[in-house]
């Protein structure tokens, strides 16, 4: 069920087309990445879905409804900024209940919401106590306390570690399992979303350029990219991309990802050997279809710019 549908969306600040034409379809039960790099128009089109920004054309529905100044459609979702502000003086627990009143449920949910995000043990800590990711976490209890049918994470885990982005992950992973919640992740860090998202929609330039399940995107972008890891990334990839059955070769300092053409596969695992030995690199591994969705955004991107697809 399409619980998001954005048609021919477009939105300007002033010359600025922040967004342009853009499609969108979100469907209940999904764990979807908003992907792009800065300035793609992610935020701009998360306004327009939470209602918050007027559509200078086009339209987009929330729930069967026009989300624009709709007071119906905001106990529906749960929102989780990048930044969020929150009273510092405030301890944890008493903030929550506050929000509980406000929503009018019980304020028993509060400590049921920290318990969901592995924060029960800081409930009486101050706001400003909490780490970085402890603050997101606490932004996501916020999020939940109403029990949102979605709930749309903007820059969740931008400036967060390693580790917190992990357990931010962990976090949604089970929220969406547990308790069925749709998620609408935004992003431009994207190694770690294919860790959770199991669909993405791929922004640039104002406008989506692709869009639907992980794995049926792979298949129609990224078939045929067979991964090398190499001690001689550069080296390697100037012998690879002789072959003729070789598409494209892409370098970075842990190795090289090759797109070949259909079937090709066992070919280059020979002939990349054979290269190897030539140049005296050491190769420690080679995996066919391991593209990550950095590799697909890019294959996206490329294809989309040449006009090929």
């Amino acid at each position: 069920m399409a619980i998001v549908v954005a048609e021919n969306l477009s939105k300007s600040y002033g010359s600025v087309k922040a967004v342009n034409g853009l499609n969108l379809t979100l469907n209940e039960g999904t764990i979807t990445g908003l992907i792009g790099p800065n300035g793609a128009g992610k935020t701009t089109t998360i306004k327009m879905i939470l209602g918050l920004l007027k559509p200078d054309s086009g339209k987009v529905e929330v729930f069967g409804q026009n989300p624009w100044d709709n007071p119906d459609i905001r106990p529906l979702i749960g929102v989780v900024h990048e930044k969020a502000f929150f009273p510092s003086h405030q301890k944890a627990q008493d903030y929550l209940e506050r929000a509980c009143r406000i929503f009018g449920v019980p304020e028993s949910r509060a400590l049921e919401v920290l318990n969901v995000v592995d924060l029960q043990d800081a409930r009486n800590r101050s706001i400003n106590a909490l780490s970085a990711g402890m603050l997101q976490k606490f932004s996501i209890a916020h999020a939940l306390i109403h029990s949102p049918r979605l709930v749309i994470a903007d820059e969740m885990t931008a400036n967060l570690d390693p580790q917190a982005r992990s357990s931010l992950f962990e976090v949604v992973l089970r929220l969406h399992k547990e308790e069925g919640t749709t998620f609408l992740m935004s992003s431009h860090i994207l190694p770690e979303l294919s860790r959770v998202c199991d669909s993405v929609a791929i922004v640039n330039q104002g406008t989506v350029w692709a869009a639907g399940k992980l794995s049926d995107l792979y298949e129609k972008y990224a078939a045929g990219i067979v991964r090398i890891s190499t001690d001689e990334p550069e080296k390697l990839a100037a012998e690879v991309k002789r072959l003729a059955y070789v598409k494209k070769v892409e370098t970075d300092i842990r190795g090289i990802s090759v797109q070949v053409q259909a079937n090709k596969e066992e070919s280059l695992y020979e002939d990349a050997s054979k290269m190897a030995r030539k140049i005296k690199a050491k190769i420690t591994g080679i995996e066919t279809g391991s593209a990550s969705i950095d590799e697909l955004y890019k294959r996206v991107v490329g294809i989309k710019k040449e006009g090929t697809g």
